[in-house]
């Protein structure tokens, strides 16, 4: 296993930037350095390293990197130090290095799209595989029928280029309540952590449909939270998409 490789583990196993370099006996720039490669090769992303600073260190320098005055590392451990917090300079220059607003809002799109598509995908091979493969049985017997018809509906609607099957208009709104109505069976190929707790699954499914309307429309006013890309990565984890 190369250093490269080797640094990746060990931020995955939970270990932050600043660690990492203590652990290796080398600076953070050189650890930084091997974190920014790994991204552009696309083994790693931005949010996975400011993730990687504990969340009770990470948030109140967030907050003070946000408030609109001196970005200067000093002048934001000064208002740390104000407020009754004590944190490590490293720390500091790594939230503000992987926390711009583009890439996280890149990634917030990423998160949402996988968990859309890989529980579009879940739901069809389970209702195929308990209702057959037939457009009279997972289709008929599986989605409820209110939402056949507005898939049918959207379809129609789509003057060029309409997707190949109305199950492609299906939305997060859809997907949910067809969560809800074939819980039994569907249940059933979602992980352990995804299955404790019916309720909560379709309440954080009502709120990934929030965070993807301000995504998608930003115009409307509403930006995704750091606690809102939080949640995500948790209901991704959840789900067991990656």
């Amino acid at each position: 296993m190369g250093v490269r490789e080797e640094v990746l583990q060990m931020l995955r196993n939970g270990m932050n930037p600043r660690e990492i370099a203590s652990e290796r006996g080398v600076t953070l720039a050189t650890i930084l350095g091997y974190l920014d490669q790994l991204v552009g090769r696309g083994q790693l992303r931005r949010s996975d390293i400011l993730f990687s600073v504990p969340a009770e260190v990470r948030q109140p320098i967030l907050d003070k990197v946000s408030d609109g005055r001196s970005q200067s590392i000093s002048a934001v451990m000064g208002r740390l130090e104000r407020s009754g917090l004590v944190v490590d300079e490293d720390d500091i220059l790594i939230v503000q290095k992987y926390s711009d607003a583009a890439h996280a809002l890149g990634e917030i799109y990423e998160d949402i799209r996988t968990i859309e598509v890989g529980l579009h995908n879940l739901i069809r091979i389970a209702l195929e595989e308990d209702f057959g493969s037939e457009e009279a049985g997972w289709w008929r017997q599986g989605i409820p029928r209110d939402i056949r018809v507005k898939c049918q509906q959207r379809r129609e609607e789509e003057e060029t280029d309409p997707a190949p099957e109305p199950y492609c208009y299906t939305d997060l709104i859809d997907l949910r309540a067809i969560l809800d109505k074939q819980w039994p069976i569907l249940s059933r190929h979602l992980p352990n952590q995804a299955t404790g707790d019916k309720k909560m699954l379709l309440s954080d499914l009502m709120r990934l449909n929030q965070i993807r309307r301000m995504v998608m429309h930003p115009v409307r006013g509403g930006v995704p939270s750091e606690y809102d890309f939080e949640f995500l990565r948790s209901l991704k984890h959840t789900l067991g998409f990656k």
